[in-house]
């Protein structure tokens, strides 16, 4: 059992460097003792830089204030936390939450006092702020072309329902509801319990369930003779594993999100779950690359596992560019953005909903989202009794929208309408779905690339749309294979242009640019992006040059050679034409887009 003390003292590294410049300052007449004094400071700033090194940006202001301040956080280590390291966290008394499967490390509450002492232990990577998070169809269903995408064959000739896959939804819980029913024999929705302790399917916020609605609903409360609207999910032959990691106020922390994930992983091959659903996430304060968050989807993604996840609600803070929320910032997620369908099938009238989050992502300057879908006005599974249902009760349908039923026209339905990226995500898991059951052998990085190539090409800029609005029958029929499909990351150079990594030379060459991007237009709109540094673009070896310097592989580890990704002939950002032929040359092409 660990017993919690209160530290009231600062990090021992730190007091002892305070005391170190007070002697300098009292006794500058003693140059041998003043030289000692300035190697021993500067040795304990190497120690404190690099232990600060290992904090997330969120976490730099807390360790500043009160000692005694009790902090959630995220700890990441290089190997599974060992018999030391725990027993160092109960010697600065600290709680243990969850230890993890998917990323080395645990969750733990600590004193903000605490947390440099425990960050010296050579064994911790990375300390996170465990960051709250917050979750953020009839007409869709047809303008996504979901209707044409189960109509078609899989190999056994029959329609497309997601049969046989499972989809992972971490939310709040699923209500039971009219549409989740399914006949005797069929496979019941799981229900996994990371929050709350009830034994059954629940959900007293209500969101979890509408998204459900929209994976997995089969219509059934307006499919009678009455209705004439009937308002059913894209994948409801699908089995649905929903894993309650959300509190009722729709809110939770990310240490419980990654033990959701943690939990889909291990389970997979048990319930088969090829997708998993993130209508989630909290604001970017670090690089996907140490976020624990997008390294569990990473995991996921390693393991087989289809990742799609909201890009968030941020879209009308400022110009809202900038503001994809993590894990949608993860390269290998499926990040999506919301379109407002203005309740018609053509596209042609859609708009970006306003709240719909634009990229690219701060810190790492990913290009996302990833693609959009209809986000807005979304008709779907009502939570009966649940805050949504009590709190917005205006957002209800009444029986006479969807049904000529004149003696219950004015009483509530069973759907009731929400707007966000949340709403759309879903709408790409299901497709996600689709062409798993037609083709099971497609990996995370071939959904991810066939989806985004055969999304409705717009002129919008890709920070907004991506590569497109999802169209879920075209995606079922695309053909290509990609071993890899990161989403690339973007780069200003010094004439006044935005590059883009090429996907031909990230995803393979039957990936170019102009088949994922169309004729995209990009604009940085006031966001500083990342400068490129000359000495990365010129000089043998150097990132942009040779062929195959040492800092080559240093973002994409995944790519190595002669030619790929970092690598190749290109020495300059100077190039203005959308055909290059040169092999390095990654950051031009179709994909260029002028700020």
């Amino acid at each position: 059992m660990l017993i919690q003390r209160r530290l009231s003292r600062k990090p021992a590294t730190v007091a002892v460097l305070a005391v170190i410049l007070a002697l300098v300052t009292v006794q500058p007449a003693q140059p041998g003792l003043l030289d000692s004094l300035l190697s021993t400071t500067t040795q304990l700033l190497t120690s404190v830089t690099g232990l600060l090194g290992k904090l997330s940006g969120d976490l730099l202001g807390i360790v500043n204030g009160p000692a005694e301040q009790q902090v959630h956080v995220i700890v990441q280590t290089y190997s599974a936390p060992d018999s030391g390291d725990l027993g160092l966290l109960q010697n600065l008394g600290g709680l243990l939450g969850t230890t993890y499967s998917s990323i080395p490390g645990y969750s733990a509450t600590v004193s903000a006092g605490s947390i440099m002492n425990l960050a010296s232990d050579s064994n911790v990577e990375r300390i996170s702020l465990d960051s709250p998070v917050k979750a953020h169809l009839d007409v869709a269903y047809r303008a996504t072309r979901a209707d044409l995408a189960a109509a078609s064959s899989g190999w056994w000739g029959g329609g497309l329902t997601g049969k046989g896959v499972g989809i992972a939804l971490v939310d709040t819980g699923v209500q039971l509801h009219p549409d989740f029913k399914r006949p005797i024999g069929s496979k019941p929705i799981v229900e996994v319990e990371i929050v709350g302790h009830e034994t059954g399917l629940a959900d007293y916020f209500g969101h979890g369930t509408h998204v459900a609605g929209i994976l997995y609903g089969n219509g059934f409360a307006s499919s009678d003779s009455l209705s004439f609207r009937t308002f059913k999910g894209l994948a409801p032959g699908a089995q649905l594993i929903s894993i309650r990691a959300l509190a009722p106020d729709g809110s939770g922390y990310t240490s419980d999100v990654i033990k959701g994930i943690d939990w889909a992983i291990k389970n997979a091959g048990t319930y088969n779950i090829r997708v998993l659903n993130l209508s989630l996430g909290h604001p970017v304060y670090e690089s996907y690359r140490t976020d624990p968050l997008c390294r569990a989807v990473a995991a996921a993604v390693r393991k087989g596992i289809v990742v799609v996840v909201a890009a968030g609600n941020d879209g009308g803070v400022g110009t809202g560019f900038g503001t994809i929320t993590s894990p949608g910032n993860a390269p290998s997620a499926i990040t999506v953005g919301a379109m407002d369908d203005r309740n018609t099938v053509p596209l042609n009238d859609d708009v970006l909903g306003w709240y719909s989050s634009k990229g690219p992502s701060l810190v790492d300057f990913a290009v996302k989202p990833d693609l959009v879908a209809p986000g807005t006005w979304i008709v779907s599974a009502r939570a009966v009794s649940s805050w949504l249902d009590t709190q917005h009760h205006e957002l209800t349908l009444p029986i006479g929208v969807y049904k000529n039923d004149p003696a219950h026209a004015t009483q509530d339905g069973a759907y009731y309408t929400l707007s966000g990226t949340s709403m759309a995500a879903p709408m790409v898991a299901g497709a996600a779905a689709l062409m798993l059951q037609k083709d099971p052998t497609l990996n995370p990085a071939t959904v991810k690339a066939r989806l985004m190539k055969s999304a409705v090409k717009d002129s919008r800029m890709v920070f907004e749309t991506g590569a497109g609005a999802l169209d879920a029958y075209a995606a079922v029929n695309a053909t290509g294979y990609a071993q890899s499909a990161p989403s690339p990351l973007a780069m200003a150079g010094s004439d006044g242009f935005v590059y883009l990594q090429d996907t031909a030379v990230l995803w393979g060459w039957s990936w170019p640019q102009g088949a994922i991007w169309g004729n995209a237009k990009g604009s940085a709109a006031g966001l500083a992006l990342t400068p490129v540094p000359s000495s990365i673009t010129s000089g043998s070896g150097a990132i942009w040059t040779g062929r195959g310097g040492a800092m080559a592989t240093v973002d994409n580890p995944e790519v190595a050679g002669s030619g790929a990704i970092w690598t190749g002939n290109r020495s300059s950002l100077s190039s203005t034409s959308g055909t290059v032929t040169d092999d390095g040359a990654i950051w031009s092409g179709d994909g260029r887009s002028r700020m």
